[in-house]
């Protein structure tokens, strides 16, 4: 089985030996409910398993694209370094020259306008106002204002804020989605 961690809270997870996922998933269970897992595995048995599991899960066939740095187990580091572990993570567009990242509290007052990816780590509250033409990823819960022209947004929560993709207001995100002109689709 190998395991790595994929960004601040995505884990992406290839096996297909059921019992020593099983192991591993109920050893962790409390943590990863905050996780969204990427499985890569073309067992039927531990997709169904999943599936009848109170966590986030999402299915990609053996031949999706990552980085071969597996880890055995997940490390927690400190906040600078997981940062840095997001940075190289991240893939840059062609017609995306940055991304900014957030890891603080948006609060009340602040405007952010952007041509960047922006990727936010933490809350924004309410009376915070996010713009970018790019894409938008926010890994927290939405109280304030976000407008996003991009290809595409992530949200974790967004039952009080307000989202704006490609002038459509969105409402009431309550798990993490992806927002594309295709439409929403929950991960």
């Amino acid at each position: 089985m190998k395991v790595r961690q994929k960004s601040i809270r995505v884990y992406e997870i290839q096996t297909d030996d059921f019992e020593k996922l099983k192991k591993y998933i109920e050893g962790k269970i409390n943590s990863l409910k905050k996780y969204l897992l990427i499985i890569k595995t073309d067992n039927e048995k531990i997709k169904n398993y999943l599936k009848n599991q109170n966590l986030e899960v999402q299915f990609v066939s053996k031949d999706f694209e990552g980085s071969n740095d597996f880890l055995e187990e997940p490390t927690t580091k400190i906040v600078e370094k997981v940062v840095e572990k997001v940075e190289k993570v991240i893939i840059k567009e062609e017609n995306s020259t940055k991304t900014e990242i957030y890891d603080k509290i948006i609060r009340a007052g602040i405007e952010i306008e952007s041509k960047n990816k922006l990727v936010f780590l933490k809350r924004i509250n309410n009376g915070a106002k996010i713009y970018s033409s790019s894409e938008i990823e926010i890994f927290d819960e939405v109280l304030g204002k976000v407008i996003c022209d991009g290809e595409y947004m992530i949200v974790q929560k967004a039952e009080e804020g307000s989202i704006i993709f490609h002038n459509e207001i969105i409402k009431d995100i309550k798990k993490l989605s992806f927002i594309s002109k295709e439409g929403i689709k929950e991960l």
